[in-house]
């Protein structure tokens, strides 16, 4: 399944790029993040707790940065379970930058993949919930360039 979402916002690319940069930053604006921690450079551990359909989910996430285009893009991917057998697989999160006139132009992807209980709800409950987290995530990033 894959969210993507694409917006300008009126600070300067260089704001911007400090927000991509700050990966503990950009997910705390992820609706149900708890916590994440580096653990280097490139690797973090991440909580998400989201309720989705009849289930509550807690799940620890393991998280990689893949790619990183100085000024232009960050590409995270990862893993994740929670004690239910719930699995996901978020296969690629990219966070795109662009200078506009008027500040920074901002594009994001997340692509993942869910396995078990929740796989089993089907992809209208899935779409609706993924649909609702677009929403509010592209809200706290507007809110965390602007603010």
């Amino acid at each position: 399944m894959e969210i993507a979402d694409r917006f300008d916002v009126p600070s300067t690319p260089d704001q911007a790029w400090a927000l991509f940069w700050d990966l503990p930053r950009v997910a705390m604006c992820l609706p149900g993040c708890e916590s994440i921690e580096a653990i280097d450079d490139t690797t973090y551990k991440a909580r998400m707790v989201q309720k989705v359909g009849p289930f509550q989910i807690a799940m620890d996430i393991d998280l990689a940065i893949d790619e990183m285009h100085e000024g232009k893009q960050v590409v995270v991917s990862g893993t994740g379970k929670d004690h239910m057998g719930n699995r996901l697989k978020l296969n690629r999160l990219s966070l795109e930058l662009e200078e506009r006139p008027s500040g920074a132009g901002v594009a994001y992807t997340i692509d993942f993949t869910l396995f078990g209980k929740l796989a089993a709800l089907g992809s209208s409950v899935i779409k609706r919930r993924a649909e609702e987290m677009r929403v509010e995530f592209t809200k706290r990033i507007i809110a965390e360039l602007v603010g």
